[in-house]
């Protein structure tokens, strides 16, 4: 490729890079329309034999009515002027019954503390905190809690719910698309015997996960099968595209982990989909760029306008110049007739070692663990959804670790069957020698798979963007 249309394909990735920084910067910078500190609630739930407290902390202007003097804050003068009110009001939006439907009582009072985090006690003059006691008759079985205390017209609204029962804790996260959530009852035994279940579950699923489409295997068995692959090979590369496919999801689990007390998991994500979108958008139009210079169909077309550009601005000796060079050696030649003979396409005619349309080692060049590398990762490159579904229940649930360690059973699956296809391929390669290797959709196929990860890339910013509320529908 000559010095033109590698001029041309720095300019074009240099805009497109910048117009990634670009909306990189405006997705980090800007600032949420709609969601805010201000539209959360937090509720601590204790739940006896015949009895559960409340202490939730909300935003005021949800009772803007008994706020008699405005200054955003309950009273306890005002909540007990107001106190039918309130618990008719409260009694209708925040429900708790059990499997028998009993009917229980609610009493509210107001409360001295705050469950608001410590980070955001500071800035705590627009909510007021309530006490309130549900009881019933008889001891309540199988509690199931419904909360709809949300500002009308927010749909970033959340309320964060610790509960409290048998010395179990179980977290909550209730939004408008989500107002209920049940108790989960069991003893700590039962608890600690449904462990191994867990592990081993996450396990079996990463292997049934790793059988479904993606994960890399269409590009990543053409390699093993049409190249002099080795067991270390297959190895390495199921090793390196589960990595891939599962590190977004440990660095959720660990930044949920150690900073679950000041950043709230449920926000943070869609900012780190977001970033993670972006960075996938960025690799997937690097791995087109490289993998369309390596295409004849488009080197030729580059090079035929390349020559017409070049005969535009010579004279006409120029022309008969380009034709007499392809019948000589190029020995003979001048530096500005070996230059010119560059411009046809007939370096990819030779056995394809400048530019490869395959997978490192398919068509016969040296095989380096760095491309093994750059194999793996591209094949596992898109976060892995199910994982995520794994982390992001234990964190509901307040066990953030324990979702650490299900991703990691989910990975070992996972690696375990990519693995094993992969050796699977090396061990009976032999059957495949009688089936074409260079057909036409081999060769597209990179450019395009490269092109698909860029736009998988786009629609999760775009997902992420509409969550964090920068764009609504």
């Amino acid at each position: 490729m000559n010095v033109v249309n590698r001029k041309w394909y720095r300019l074009l990735r240099l805009s497109l890079f910048s117009l990634l920084g670009s909306l990189l910067l405006w997705v980090v910078t800007a600032t949420p329309s709609q969601s805010h500190w201000a539209d959360l609630a937090v509720a601590e739930i204790r739940v006896a034999e015949t009895q559960a407290q409340i202490t939730l902390t909300f935003p005021t202007g949800l009772l803007a009515s008994a706020d008699d003097n405005q200054d955003k804050q309950l009273s306890p003068s005002e909540v007990a002027k107001h106190q039918t009110e309130i618990q008719r009001f409260l009694s209708d939006r925040i429900r708790l019954t059990d499997s028998q439907r009993q009917t229980s009582t609610l009493t509210v009072q107001p409360a001295d503390t705050t469950t608001l985090p410590s980070n955001l006690q500071a800035t705590a003059g627009t909510h007021s905190t309530l006490l309130l006691t549900y009881s019933w008759l008889r001891p309540i079985q199988g509690l199931k809690i419904y909360y709809d205390l949300f500002l009308p017209g927010i749909p970033t609204a959340r309320c964060l719910a610790t509960i409290f029962h048998q010395g179990q804790v179980q977290n909550a996260i209730f939004s408008p698309e989500n107002q209920e959530s049940a108790l989960i009852q069991g003893s700590p035994w039962q608890l600690a015997a449904s462990v191994p279940i867990a592990i081993a579950g996450a396990f079996l699923w990463g292997a049934m996960h790793a059988l479904t489409p993606g994960h890399g295997k269409t590009i990543v068995g053409a390699y093993l099968v049409g190249s002099r692959a080795t067991v270390q090979h297959a190895l390495f590369l199921g090793l390196t595209t589960t990595i891939a496919h599962t590190t977004g999801i440990f660095a959720l689990g660990l930044v949920a982990l150690f900073a679950s007390q000041f950043i709230l998991p449920e926000q943070l994500y869609p900012w780190l989909s977001a970033i993670s979108g972006l960075i996938v958008v960025g690799l997937g139009l690097n791995l087109f760029f490289s993998r369309m210079r390596g295409n004849q169909w488009f080197s030729r077309w580059s090079s035929r306008r390349s020559q017409k550009s070049a005969h535009h601005h010579l004279h006409g000796h120029a022309d008969e110049h380009h034709l007499h060079s392809h019948a000589h050696e190029h020995h003979l030649h001048s530096h500005q007739h070996e230059h010119e003979a560059d411009l046809a396409p007939h370096s990819h005619s030779q056995g394809g070692h400048t530019h490869s349309h395959l997978p490192p080692g398919a068509d016969g060049t040296p095989v380096t663990w760095r491309n093994l590398l750059a194999l793996g990762i591209s094949g596992g490159l898109l976060p892995c959804p199910s994982a995520l579904v794994l982390l992001l229940s234990a964190i509901a649930l307040g066990r953030v670790g324990f979702g650490v360690v299900l991703v990691l059973a989910f990975s070992l699956g996972l690696a375990g069957v990519l693995t094993g296809l992969g050796l699977l391929l090396v061990c009976t390669k032999r059957l495949f020698e009688g089936l074409p290797v260079q057909t036409q959709l081999t060769k597209v196929l990179p450019a395009l798979g490269a092109l698909g990860i860029a736009l998988l890339g786009a629609v999760i910013t775009v997902r992420a963007v509409m969550q964090i509320g920068l764009v609504t529908t």
